[in-house]
């Protein structure tokens, strides 16, 4: 068959193309094949920058758990107000004031001391604070200097003569002569033995003080019944009554704390633990128990007792007084050195 030469090329260019575009297609498959699904997918991760999705597209991806953030603890209950003690009272500029502050201690001035834990019908008294002061602090009482231990060994050296091996009339004779200090008031006299091995240096100091005539005119100025009477303080003096229960000799004294607080104890008044943590004792202010005063005992020295007269402590301890436990009426006393037979022999 003779084929005309035009269509003949025309067949042959079109055959040509035709196992041309089978040739193409194969390898493009096949470069498909090797580069596996991702380049099916049209992966971009190496443009972007983020991590390949999974396959699975509705798998979502992990994060790590919250960690639990402790709670903090809850704050502790606010810690009761501690129970009133022997310890001080800052001045006031009012005498009928009902509220009392926190101890506190202008150096040489020693504030009222305050017992711990006062009996049920005395609590409400007891436990009464004053208000801070507004105005400036009062003047400073005289001062003295501390007496020395040599000092005081001789007064109660003295005082106190030594007792050895003798024969039983001469143990009273010297018991008799022994040296006790009597507290001359209105409402009767008080008796009281000073204890030089329980406390030497606070007996010596209390001697001493007797012996100047520094308690002298000085009044109880703080009475709580059935629970202590307190006096000493040489502000007492004054009329100014706010004054009263700040004062002492200028000096404190080491504690000696060995004794209880027995009904007619005698113990020395002290700042609070806050300003004293080393529980030295006021110089001159001390307190008589009027009852037994368990709650006081391992933070007070305790020096001395009352041996005479404690119907009279009980008659201070009922006086009137107003919310600061400061008796309404003046109970002044005198104090003296006395022997012990002479002392039990004339006090009624």
């Amino acid at each position: 068959m003779n084929v005309p030469m035009p269509k003949f090329r025309a067949c042959l260019i079109v055959a040509v193309l035709f196992l041309s575009g089978c040739d193409h297609h194969q390898p493009l498959n096949q470069a498909g094949n090797e580069a596996g699904p991702a380049a099916v997918a049209g992966d971009d991760s190496d443009l972007t920058g983020l991590p390949p999705q999974p396959a699975d597209s509705s798998a979502k991806p992990a994060y790590p758990r919250a960690t639990l953030v402790a709670l903090p603890p809850s704050a502790p209950a606010p810690a009761t107000a501690p129970p009133p003690s022997p310890d001080a009272n800052p001045p006031v500029d009012v005498v009928s004031t009902a509220s009392v502050v926190p101890p506190q201690e202008d150096k040489p001035v020693l504030p009222k001391s305050m017992p711990d834990n006062p009996p049920p019908d005395a609590s409400s008294t007891a436990a009464a604070a004053m208000p801070a002061p507004e105005s400036a602090p009062p003047s400073a009482p005289p001062t003295a200097s501390a007496p020395d231990s040599a000092t005081l060994a001789s007064v109660s050296d003295a005082a106190s003569p030594v007792i050895g091996s003798s024969p039983p009339s001469a143990l009273d004779d010297a018991e008799n002569q022994k040296q006790v200090v009597v507290l001359d008031t209105s409402l009767g006299s008080i008796v009281i033995e000073l204890d030089d091995v329980a406390a030497p240096r606070t007996c010596g100091n209390f001697r001493k003080l007797v012996s100047d005539g520094f308690y002298n005119h000085t009044i109880f100025h703080r009475v709580i019944p059935n629970f202590i009477i307190q006096g000493g303080d040489p502000n007492s003096k004054s009329e100014d009554r706010t004054l009263y229960g700040q004062g002492g000799p200028g000096y404190t004294l080491p504690p000696e704390i060995k004794l209880k607080h027995d009904r007619g104890s005698v113990a020395m008044a002290r700042l609070p633990d806050s300003v004293n943590p080393q529980r030295e004792s006021n110089g001159s202010q001390f307190y008589i128990c009027v009852e037994p005063c368990p709650s006081l005992d391992d933070n007070y020295t305790v020096f001395a007792h009352v041996i005479k007269g404690m119907d009279v402590v009980d008659k201070i301890a009922g006086q009137s007084r107003d919310s600061r436990d400061d008796p309404l009426s003046r109970i002044e006393m005198q104090a003296g050195l006395v022997s012990k037979g002479k002392a039990l022999e004339n006090t009624p």
